[in-house]
């Protein structure tokens, strides 16, 4: 996936700043796709140069302009095309995993405190998904196909951390 992917999805419903679709990812996308602020900005540049979005200036008073974006014809093709193309399994880049090739060599305390401050982490971006899940699927049951469909993503995204976590805590168990 790419993030030129995700601002013509992030733009598809509507229109909007660099800000708005950063709150977007905040609000939905943040446990699918991460990116900096010059990552997006810079995407968005390109994006407006090869056509597929243009941008609209709003004067504000006493603060600098509004740059509002908005997907072109082009840029809903781009959004067609790459939804009609099937992905493939992306690899598994994990440079923690790498350490267990040097397990020896490999400071146990270090090991410890890196293995235990990751599960930490696991265990809050499981509290952010509760939050997430809480605010915008609380019910399930009630949403239409499109609507729940960002909830499997959050769903799987539960069980991937969740597993995670215990896998961690089996490594933990094990010890040295």
């Amino acid at each position: 996936m790419s993030l030129r992917a995700i601002l013509l999805i992030t733009l598809q419903q509507e229109p909007g700043t660099g800000y708005d679709i950063l709150q977007r990812f905040k609000a939905g996308l943040a446990h699918v796709w991460q990116a900096s602020h010059q990552q997006l900005y810079r995407e968005l540049d390109r994006m407006r140069g090869d056509g597929l979005l243009t941008c609209e200036t709003v004067p504000q008073a006493e603060r600098p302009d509004r740059k509002v974006y908005h997907l072109t014809a082009a840029g809903g093709e781009a959004l067609d095309t790459w939804l009609a193309e099937p992905l493939a399994a992306g690899p598994v880049r994990e440079p923690l995993f790498a350490k267990f090739f040097a397990w020896e060599r490999w400071p146990a305390d270090a090991r410890r405190r890196e293995l235990g401050d990751l599960h930490e982490q696991l265990t809050q971006r499981l509290a952010t998904y509760a939050a997430i899940e809480e605010e915008w699927f609380a019910a399930p049951e009630r949403l239409t196909p499109a609507q729940r469909a960002p909830w499997h993503t959050l769903r799987l995204g539960q069980r991937l951390t969740q597993t995670w976590r215990e896998w961690i805590e089996e490594v933990l168990e094990e010890g040295e």
